[in-house]
């Protein structure tokens, strides 16, 4: 802690941010001035308890019995979870962006009473403090369950929610072939080996071709006439 010196009867100020408010406060008082804290805020550089700021500045000449003022930190500001049921999934994860949190995983499940395509369910519910960057999962509606015991009509949905569709009556997971389609949503259902209405009794198993945006690189043909190692050549 710098000295301060005498002038006469006036003193240089000694410097108490970043000091706990209870020491700033007794060093002020055994010098002679008169602390005074005047507010407390939010400050993420400063611990809660720290002094933030003094008025006068440190080392400023004052008299004795001058008034000290300060600000003091609170610590950073709480962070309260969002609510983002009854958003799409693409607007939950800009409010958790919003506030600094993470979109971890996205559950897929039946509801009767929410629209396909928006969220039902939060890993965290809202109104509750939560950390900065932490992971949050969410529950997507894939709308109601279906009803019938026939194969539904799948082209078009997302491969999550034919799935989901396909388990719901008792197919185990179908088989997927990616095809590139780049201007469509990735991962759209294009084709299905069964044919809508057929009875699921009569299903074993089923294959949906899905759409990628990802180019999908064909295997090279093997050239009949490209020598392998081991090979000899008769003369």
């Amino acid at each position: 802690m710098p000295l301060y010196t005498k002038h006469g009867k006036e003193y240089e100020l000694p410097d108490v941010t970043e000091q706990p408010v209870d020491e700033a406060i007794d060093l002020l008082e055994n010098e002679g001035f008169n602390p005074i804290v005047v507010d407390s805020v939010f400050d993420t550089n400063y611990p809660p308890g720290a002094v933030i700021r003094q008025n006068p500045l440190p080392y400023t000449i004052v008299k004795k019995g001058r008034r000290i003022y300060m600000v003091v930190s609170i610590g950073k500001r709480p962070l309260y979870m969002p609510a983002l049921i009854g958003l799409t999934p693409k607007d939950a994860g800009f409010r958790l962006k919003e506030h600094s949190l993470n979109l971890n995983n996205t559950i897929y499940e039946f509801s009767e009473f929410y629209p396909e395509g928006v969220v039902i369910n939060q890993s965290v519910p809202a109104g509750e403090q939560v950390e900065r960057n932490r992971n949050i999962n969410i529950t997507v509606s894939l709308g109601p369950p279906p009803s019938s015991q026939e194969i539904p009509n799948l082209v078009g949905r997302s491969m999550n929610h034919a799935i989901k569709e396909l388990e719901s009556i008792g197919l185990k997971k179908p088989k997927i072939n990616y095809q590139y389609r780049p201007n469509l949503v990735p991962k759209t259902v294009l084709a299905q080996s069964v044919p809508p209405g057929t009875a699921v009794k009569n299903v074993k198993s089923m294959t949906l071709n899905v759409s990628t945006d990802i180019p999908i690189e064909k295997p090279e043909k093997e050239d009949p006439l490209k020598k392998q190692p081991g090979d000899t050549t008769d003369e």
